[in-house]
């Protein structure tokens, strides 16, 4: 790691001890629109891009980690890439300014549902989970 690599990480770190009001999450979906919408031209382009990204898949992978915790499967498809998820993402915080106040993971969650909505099977329980639920009327 660069010099400078270990500086952004401890004043990340040193911006982690400071305690701060955290509402419904760290970024509004106007925080990761202007993330996500930095000119190319811009000296911050590649890091905000970056940045964007990771927030995006980190989100999306939070949805479905939770879909499968609950025996349901993605909502997305599985060829799907990440920058089709950045663009849908990105279309639909600047198609929605109203809702940017929102915190950004809900606005990713609306963006992908929009995109791609649940089929029936998506929203049904597996059979594990079935049986499961079975299991516990009894």
């Amino acid at each position: 790691m660069t010099l400078r690599t270990w500086g952004y990480l401890g004043g990340a770190a040193a911006f982690g001890l400071f305690a701060t009001a955290a509402s419904a999450g760290f970024y509004s979906g106007n925080d990761l629109y202007e993330i996500c919408t930095v000119e190319r031209e811009s000296k911050t382009y590649v890091e905000k891009t970056y940045e964007c990204v990771a927030y995006v898949t980190g989100a999306v992978d939070a949805f479905n980690t939770t879909r499968e915790a609950n025996n349901l499967k993605s909502c997305i498809p599985p060829d799907v890439t990440i920058s089709q998820l950045k663009d849908v993402t990105v279309k639909y915080l600047g198609n929605n300014p109203i809702d940017r106040a929102k915190s950004a993971s809900s606005q990713v969650f609306a963006a992908t549902r929009k995109a791609w909505p649940c089929s029936e099977s998506a929203g049904k329980p597996t059979t594990k989970a079935k049986s499961a639920v079975k299991k516990k009327r009894k």
